[in-house]
């Protein structure tokens, strides 16, 4: 299907944009010479030895067929074939909401696609491409990562749609090598640009400007809406506090001439509670994004609420650390626990 997988704000994620699906197949696979399948993450006929732009290539045209087709149909077990997390939790929050409202994703194809290849035998390529919308003349631009699995088969790990703003950065990718998302960076930048883009996700008045650029998207789309969704529930007799659990970099990260493009994955636990003189308990209606996308029809109350999320961020980071970027992000509750 496709789900808007940018993020406006935390409390506004159900706006329909491609979230990546697959069709009911178990190889990602491609139809070669004679009509015989060509697995995509093998060579194609009488095509390069090494995996280059070429195989790339081949690889995203299979999975646009395969979970284009899986999210229209909203079939979940078919995108577990094409995508693995953090993408794969957007995807399935995806068809879920389309279930809820009731209408389908639009079917999707990449084109004009950049590519930034690992040398050698990559278990990781990155992909910038123009998102084309069945029915829909907005054309928007998304960053990708596919990773190869142990099974032989390329998938989809990571993507973002990246602003108008960030499109010629994005595409700068085109022709350079890849390298490993872990290397790319040091530990001690890792965690502080972790630190800081978490911070500043929840409106942090005490974080560090000059570490992570000020964003309209970070601080006044994402920020703001985590903003408004506390006074929400302040109106309703309820608190919530966000933690972040763990945060983690992708396989694949890539020099480019204003810096270094990488993923970053944050882990994070919204823990709502009756705020002190309120209500012994709190509650979630089921008209709620997040119990939309964990799949519950039902409200959910309790002495305090648990929600497990995921957010992504493309980050742009200079090689002085400092000024980094944020191009694009999303966002997707995981599950609701009532304790």
């Amino acid at each position: 299907m496709l789900g808007r997988r940018s993020v406006r704000s935390p409390r506004t994620l159900a706006a329909p944009v491609p979230a990546f699906a697959a069709a009911a197949v178990t190889l990602l696979v491609l139809t070669g010479c004679g009509g015989e399948p060509v697995d995509a993450a093998a060579p194609a006929p009488q095509g390069p030895a090494t995996f280059g732009r070429e195989r790339a290539a081949l690889v995203l045209t299979a999975f646009d067929q395969a979970d284009s087709a899986a999210s229209v149909a909203g079939d979940v077990e078919a995108l577990r074939t094409q995508e693995v997390p953090p993408s794969l939790d957007l995807s399935i929050a995806a068809v879920r909401r389309a279930a809820y409202n009731q209408r389908p994703q639009p079917s999707f194809q990449h084109i004009n696609p950049a590519f930034a290849v690992p040398p050698g035998d990559p278990a990781c390529f990155l992909t910038t491409a123009t998102l084309r919308l069945a029915g829909s003349e907005l054309a928007p631009t998304d960053t990708s990562q596919f990773v190869l699995g142990a099974d032989g088969q390329w998938k989809l790990s990571h993507n973002v749609q990246i602003t108008q703003p960030s499109l010629v950065v994005a595409r700068s990718i085109d022709g350079r090598p890849a390298t490993e998302g872990g290397t790319a960076l040091d530990e001690t930048s890792r965690r502080a640009l972790a630190a800081e883009v978490f911070a500043r996700s929840i409106g942090s008045t005490t974080s560090n400007r000059s570490l992570v650029a000020s964003s309209p998207l970070l601080d006044g789309q994402f920020a703001g809406g985590w903003e408004v969704y506390g006074q929400q529930l302040a109106g309703a007799g309820a608190t919530v506090q966000r933690t972040m659990d763990k945060a983690e970099w992708s396989d694949c990260a890539v020099a480019v001439p204003a810096g270094t493009l990488a993923f970053l994955t944050v882990h994070a636990t919204d823990t709502l509670r009756p705020a002190p003189g309120g209500p012994t308990t709190v509650r979630m209606v089921p008209q709620s994004p997040d119990l939309i996308a964990t799949g519950h029809r039902t409200a959910v109350s309790g002495k305090s609420i648990r929600v497990t999320r995921v957010e992504t961020f493309l980050l742009l980071v200079p090689t002085q650390i400092t000024g980094t970027s944020v191009l694009g992000l999303n966002d997707t509750a995981l599950t609701v626990t009532a304790g």
